[in-house]
């Protein structure tokens, strides 16, 4: 996981976004646990309607010094690039840039699959950005077996003060839903996840 900048902290009852008379500076490295259900992440699900287990390590585990050789040694950095441009293939070659892969952005499932099926050994795949690194799946009902999976993923923000209910949830599809905003349930039947 990347690390997670909050700019609101989490707890368990209302509160102005950190804690009164605290010396908390916005943003903020904060827990996983603010924005993600950590539980839910490492509950076994049925693959048959929310397709394969997602591992996951905190950010700082490449970081730690107790971090095996055999994984520090086995690394492969990879760096988007614009499709068309010179070097930026598809392709498995890092030789060309220095032990770095130039990966298209945008790119689909399938290329994925294509390219990095061959570095299936390698430890550590660390991209420089993930922004529009990836178009989407080629196959629907995986995408929707993923999507079921990762949407229970993300939590709520707790708590507005004075208000009840006055926590929000977090909706990891938010950006696909015109006009969404981030308001706490209005109604005891509103209090519920966004799926």
């Amino acid at each position: 996981m990347p690390p997670l900048w909050c700019r609101v902290d989490r707890l368990w009852y209302g509160h102005p976004g950190v804690l009164e008379g605290s010396m908390t500076r916005q943003p903020f490295l904060c827990p996983l646990d603010h924005v993600f259900e950590v539980n839910v992440m490492l509950k076994k699900l049925p693959e048959e309607e929310f397709g394969p287990q997602i591992d996951f390590r905190e950010y700082s585990t490449l970081d730690n010094p107790s971090l095996p050789s055999e994984i520090k040694n086995s690394w492969l950095d990879v760096k988007l690039c614009k499709e068309g441009t010179q070097g930026c293939d598809v392709s498995n070659d890092t030789t060309s840039v220095g032990g770095v892969l130039k990966f298209p952005k945008h790119s689909n499932e399938e290329t994925f699959m294509k390219v990095f099926s061959s570095f299936k050994d390698v430890k550590v795949i660390k991209f420089s950005s993930v922004q529009d690194a990836f178009q989407g799946f080629t196959d629907k009902e995986r995408e929707d077996k993923f999507r079921n999976r990762v949407k229970r993923y993300v939590g709520i923000w707790c708590c507005v003060p004075d208000l009840s209910p006055g926590h929000i949830y977090y909706d990891m599809y938010w950006d696909e839903k015109p006009g969404w905003k981030a308001i706490p349930p209005q109604t005891s039947e509103d209090d519920h996840p966004p799926w």
